[in-house]
């Protein structure tokens, strides 16, 4: 696997301007932590975000108004109803900033433009026909998710993400250097990191545990890959041997075979790590349809004494991709750096 840059750049503060995102993008910490609670309560005003924070109100005041100056963040509709005059939340603007992510897997490559809040935007997929046109294919593939961004949306891109799968070594045979590749083609930033672990950070930051730092994440295909999330933290062991002999199709009915072996993989997964912590949720992802991912859950059955919800994920059929497009957004933005082992 290739080194993985997956750390916060300094935390500088270059431009105050409305047009156009600042030449360096990352926040104070001050800044990062009103962000981050914008977006685990979808919106609070300034007396809420004072209470939670413990910064003062003066503080709040000169957050706001920088973040208002770059377009980060938008009014909400006034809250009336309640004792003394009408309170006006502070949301995220979807359109402050967005970010492009690329996952490569064996036999494909997928795409995805992500906004501020990890709306999908876009999403491409390509086929990769040999190793031979990995490179060319993924410049390619860059270039079209770019060419569907909007002159304002290009100049709000943040950075390039781009995941790779445990086995990357073993199917590509070399290491590709990808960050000198993509920045020395578009000029932006790019970051590395492994596919299942982006998308379980990914689901920290937009997902039902956003406001969790507990949780256990699965990706299914043909194997169980598992990532255990405590206090924020997420944590990375082996992948467990393939519990079927093929993944589901992307458009193909539900395969019962496939529900059954990967239903009796996932409860396994559940019990065992319930030895070692409480997981109140567990969050399952896969390439296949909403409808194969709902039948899976509705047939694992955990025992009453397993208080444990199960939920899909934020990101549908292109969690992949779009946990990819997450990774500039986490540590350019969010305070919280959900650190991988």
């Amino acid at each position: 696997m290739p080194d993985m840059r997956f750390a916060p750049p300094p935390a500088v503060r270059v431009s105050n301007t409305a047009s156009g995102m600042n030449q360096v993008l990352a926040r104070t910490l001050n800044e990062r932590l009103i962000t981050s609670l914008l977006l685990q309560n979808d919106g609070m005003t300034r007396l809420q975000l004072g209470q939670e924070s413990g910064l003062s109100a003066q503080t709040i005041s000169v957050i706001v108004r920088a973040l208002e100056a770059d377009n980060l963040i938008l009014k909400g509709e006034a809250v009336r109803g309640r004792v003394g005059p009408p309170t006006t939340p502070i949301i995220l603007n979807p359109k402050g900033a967005f970010s492009l992510g690329v996952n490569v897997a064996a036999n494909e490559l997928s795409g995805a433009i992500v906004n501020f809040v990890g709306q999908v935007v876009e999403t491409v997929r390509v086929p990769l026909e040999s190793q031979e046109v990995l490179t060319s294919s993924l410049t390619m593939l860059v270039d079209e998710l770019l060419g569907a961004c909007s002159p304002q949306m290009r100049k709000l891109v943040a950075g390039i993400g781009v995941t790779l799968p445990d086995d990357f070594d073993s199917i590509h045979g070399s290491k590709i250097e990808f960050e000198t590749l993509l920045e020395g083609h578009t000029g932006i930033e790019t970051f590395i990191q492994n596919d299942v672990t982006a998308l379980a950070s990914a689901e920290t930051l937009f997902g039902a545990t956003r406001k969790s730092g507990d949780f256990l994440y699965c990706y299914v295909d043909a194997c169980l890959h598992p990532r255990l999330c405590l206090s924020g933290r997420i944590h990375s062991g082996q992948t467990p041997p393939p519990f079927h002999t093929t993944s589901p199709g992307r458009d193909s009915e539900v395969d019962e075979a496939w529900i059954d072996a990967a239903s009796f993989a996932v409860r396994n997964m559940i019990s065992t790590t319930s030895l070692l912590a409480k997981i109140p949720t567990v969050v399952l992802a896969s390439h296949a349809p909403s409808q194969h991912l709902q039948a899976l859950i509705d047939s694992i059955a955990m025992p009453k004494d397993q208080d444990v919800e199960v939920v899909p994920s934020y990101f549908g059929q292109d969690a992949l991709a779009a946990g990819a497009a997450a990774l500039p957004l986490h540590p350019k933005f969010m305070s919280r750096s959900d650190a991988a082992t």
